[in-house]
C-alpha cells in the first residue's frame, strides 16, 4: 500500500497557501441538481483554477519537490494534455526547461494552450499514437539525455498534491460529506482524495466514475490487478488512458467505496445541461455528475459533493457533445432505408411517416437510372422520446424496409 500520509498532504496545501498562486476553488451549491435529486450537492469547481484543470495541484507539488540539481538538469513529461499545460505553466514559472512528450493524436488547440503557457520553456514532441507510446519515447529521450520526469499520475507527489482537495471540501461544506463523486482515468485524482477522506471523515463514500469507452481501471478491479483495455475511446480524453499505474490501482482498490462507469452519451448530455448552467465543462470533468442518475435513490436526502475536475474544452466540440446527447437520450435515430426510385417519394416520405414536431437531419442517397431502389441514410429527430415508434410503424405501412444503425460505430465516425 501506498506510504502517502495526512502531514504530507497537509504539508503541500501549506506550500499552496504559501504560493504567489491561487490553488483554492469553491465549493458551490448547485440549485437545480439538488432540486433534481432531491439532496444537497455542492460542486467543486476546479475548472476554475487558472488552467482550468484540477492538475495544476499535482504539478505544483512536483515542482516543489525537486532538488535544485534536477531542476538544472531539466525536466520531461508525458500526457494526453492536460497535465502537459500545468507542467509547461510551471516550467515557465520557476523558469525550468522542460520538454512535453504528447501522443500526435493530441488536440491542436491543446498543443497551442501548451506553448502559450510554457513559452520558451517548453519543447512539445509529438511522438506515437497513444500515451503509452508517447510514454516509451520520453522514457527513452530520459536515458539518453539525463532528464528528470514529473509523471502525471504514476507520482506520489502529483497525488499528495491532488489530495488537497478533499482538505478544502471538508473544509468548506457546511456539515458532514456523505457521498463525494470523482472523476477516474489513471487514478491520481481519486486516489488522493479518497486516502484522505478515508482517513479524515472515514464515514463519506467516495465513488470513482469512468467512462464507458475508457474503464481501464474498472477492467483493472474486475480482474484484481492490473490489466491492458485492448480498445480506448478518446472521447473524455481527460480521463482516457488504457493502463492505470500500480500506486494509483493499489489505493483506489483500498480507498473507493464503489467505481461506476457511465456512458459517453450521457456525459454529452450532462455537458449540455452545466453549459445551461453557466459552466463549461470538459467530458473529464462532467463525469462526476453524470453518474447521479444511477445513485439517485441512494444520495436522496444527502449531502454530496461532485468534482468538476477540469473546463478545457473547446467550444466547437459542442455539436458532437449534442448529437451524442440526441442519441444517447433517444431524441435521433439514423435509418438505412431501402427507398423506391419514384417521383415524389421523399415528399411521401416526410408527410406520411413523421409527426408534425420531427425532422430529418440528415439524408444521403443517390438516384440510379436503372434501378427501382436503392439505400438512403436518413437521420430523424424526434421531439419526444416515444415519437420514433410511430415513425417505424408509419414506414411499414409504406412498405420501406429499414435498418436502425444507430449502433454502428463506423457510420457513427463519419457522421459525427
Amino acid at each position: 500500500m501506498s506510504s502517502i500520509t495526512i502531514p504530507m498532504i497537509t504539508q503541500a496545501h501549506r506550500l499552496q497557501k504559501d504560493s504567489t498562486l491561487n490553488f483554492r476553488t469553491k465549493l458551490q451549491k448547485s440549485i437545480r441538481l439538488s432540486e433534481k435529486y432531491h439532496c444537497n450537492i455542492h460542486l467543486k469547481r476546479e475548472d476554475q483554477q487558472q488552467i482550468r484543470v484540477f492538475k495544476m495541484r499535482g504539478a505544483f507539488n512536483s515542482f516543489m519537490s525537486l532538488t535544485q540539481e534536477q531542476k538544472t538538469k531539466g525536466l520531461v513529461t508525458v500526457s494526453d494534455g492536460n497535465f502537459a499545460e500545468a507542467f509547461a505553466f510551471f516550467c515557465n514559472h520557476f523558469k525550468i526547461k522542460g520538454t512535453v512528450f504528447l501522443p500526435e493524436v493530441c488536440f491542436q488547440w491543446k498543443i497551442e494552450i501548451i506553448q502559450k503557457y510554457g513559452k520558451d520553456y517548453v519543447e512539445i514532441r509529438s511522438v506515437g499514437e497513444s500515451f503509452d507510446e508517447a510514454e516509451a519515447a520520453a522514457q527513452e529521450y530520459i536515458k539518453q539525455h539525463d532528464r528528470i520526469m514529473i509523471h502525471p499520475c504514476d507520482n506520489v507527489k502529483a497525488i499528495i498534491g491532488n489530495a488537497t482537495i478533499g482538505i478544502e471540501i471538508i473544509e468548506d461544506f457546511p456539515g458532514e460529506v456523505d457521498y463525494v463523486f470523482v472523476p477516474v482515468g489513471a487514478g491520481a485524482l481519486a486516489a488522493g482524495i479518497a486516502t484522505y477522506f478515508k482517513a479524515m471523515s472515514p464515514n463519506t463514500k467516495i465513488i470513482g466514475v469512468q467512462p464507458d469507452g475508457a474503464a481501464s481501471m474498472k477492467a483493472s478491479f474486475d480482474a484484481k490487478k492490473v490489466v491492458r483495455i485492448e480498445s480506448m475511446s478518446r472521447f473524455c480524453d481527460g480521463s482516457a488512458v488504457k493502463t492505470v499505474p500500480q500506486i494509483t490501482f493499489d489505493i483506489c482498490q483500498h480507498n473507493l467505496d464503489d467505481l461506476v462507469v457511465v456512458p459517453e452519451g450521457r456525459v454529452s448530455s450532462t455537458i449540455l445541461e452545466l453549459y445551461n448552467q453557466g459552466i463549461a465543462v470538459e467530458p473529464a470533468g462532467a463525469l462526476a455528475v453524470s453518474v447521479l442518475d444511477q445513485y439517485a435513490s441512494k444520495i436522496k436526502d444527502k449531502n454530496v459533493v461532485c468534482l468538476i475536475s477540469g473546463g478545457t474544452v473547446d467550444l466547437s466540440r459542442f455539436d458532437e457533445f449534442k448529437e451524442h446527447s440526441l442519441l444517447f437520450e433517444g431524441l435521433k435515430y439514423f435509418f438505412l432505408i431501402q427507398i423506391p426510385f419514384r417521383p415524389g417519394i421523399l415528399k411521401s416520405f416526410v408527410s406520411l411517416c413523421l409527426g408534425p414536431d420531427d425532422e430529418i437531419s440528415h439524408i444521403q442517397f443517390q438516384k440510379k437510372t436503372n434501378r427501382e431502389r436503392g439505400p438512403c441514410l436518413v437521420a430523424i429527430e424526434v421531439a419526444k422520446k416515444e415519437n420514433i415508434k410511430k415513425v417505424m410503424e408509419n414506414m411499414t405501412k409504406m412498405h420501406l424496409q429499414y435498418e436502425v444503425v444507430n449502433d454502428s460505430k463506423e457510420l457513427f465516425d463519419l457522421l459525427v
